[in-house]
């Protein structure tokens, strides 16, 4: 069970989060944006950890909600909309979304709900793709932030930094709290859990319209940096993808998996980018094969279990995990 952090763990977190907002003082725009990229998929995989990791079921949604935040504020700010307005709307309105959602296609487990959660993604896809109001398939454009480069850089950089740390926040009360034992019961057994009382519907809906608010913030700032949407940019299928692989490499169902997967992830992919252009893709996936194989529960996991047995039974722990795929 999650424990409260020691006040050496919060140290420690207010550290990295003070180095991350003095980051832009003497960095240059290319390291800022990197690092901004690596806060916005810290954001969907934080999401995504409250549905998949707590609760155990493997949502393909994140892509949606992201969506969705980035068509309100084009939408609204079109409208002459306050930017930090149009997240505060569009949070609400993909966590309204969530919970319409949520009611019918939580009542599907395993691959049944992950097909569900798929299409949710392709539906709203199909929906921005057709109305006048998104602007089709031909796209939309959003007011220009008024600005030099580096405004423009840092602007935006805090803008995605103060998503993040609300949701990590977040998912480290929720953790602490009654909803994130519940989860966990729901994770382990279902059906267990509901004969201890706990009221499995409700929970889990609260789980799905957590992992809405988030990306859909994150899609709006997004939106407002990019200047221009289109309908397969914004619900693109990978977004989903990219945060339950960076959760699961970190440690899924852990508060902080999902961050130390993202960074190691997009920075490692942004490495053999630069060295090996051409083979970039092979070596990325063939080292996520290879980190699934030796360490399926995650980066954190791993930690954990060294901290209890010592650094000494790390070849023990690696053995042990590769002999699960033995047939």
């Amino acid at each position: 069970m999650f424990k409260p952090w020691s006040i050496i763990q919060w140290i420690l977190m207010g550290m990295g989060v003070f180095a991350l907002i003095f980051l832009p003082s003497f960095s240059e725009n290319d390291v800022i944006r990197t690092w901004m990229d690596i806060l916005m998929i810290a954001i969907l995989a934080t999401s995504w950890n409250f549905i998949g990791g707590l609760t155990g079921y493997p949502s393909f949604a994140p892509a949606a909600f992201f969506g969705l935040g980035a068509y309100v504020t084009a939408i609204m700010m079109n409208a002459g909309f306050n930017f930090f307005v149009t997240l505060v709307f569009g949070a609400s309105f993909g966590g309204m979304v969530a919970l319409l959602l949520g009611i019918p296609i939580l009542r599907l487990r395993g691959h049944y709900f992950a097909i569900a959660t798929f299409g949710v993604a392709e539906f709203f896809r199909e929906i921005a793709d057709n109305l006048r109001i998104t602007g089709g398939g031909d796209g939309i454009n959003l007011p220009q932030i008024i600005g030099g480069p580096d405004y423009f850089t840092r602007f935006f950089y805090f803008s995605m930094l103060g998503v993040a740390v609300m949701a990590f926040l977040a998912q480290y009360f929720v953790t602490r709290h009654r909803l994130g034992y519940g989860l966990v019961a729901i994770r382990e057994n279902e059906d267990a859990a509901a004969m201890t009382g706990i009221n499995t519907t409700k929970y889990k809906i609260i789980a799905f319209v957590l992992s809405s608010i988030f990306p859909a913030m994150g899609g709006g700032v997004y939106a407002y940096r990019a200047a221009f949407l289109e309908p397969f940019d914004v619900f693109d299928i990978l977004f989903s993808i990219k945060a339950i692989v960076m959760s699961m490499l970190g440690g899924a169902g852990t508060v902080m998996g999902p961050l130390v997967g993202s960074f190691i992830m997009e920075y490692l992919a942004d490495f053999l980018w630069s060295e090996f252009t051409e083979f970039h893709s092979v070596l990325l996936g063939l080292i996520i094969v290879l980190i699934v194989l030796f360490l399926p529960r995650g980066l954190m996991a791993l930690f954990q279990e060294l901290r209890l047995k010592g650094w000494r039974s790390l070849g023990s722990i690696l053995h042990s995990n590769i002999q699960r795929f033995r047939v």
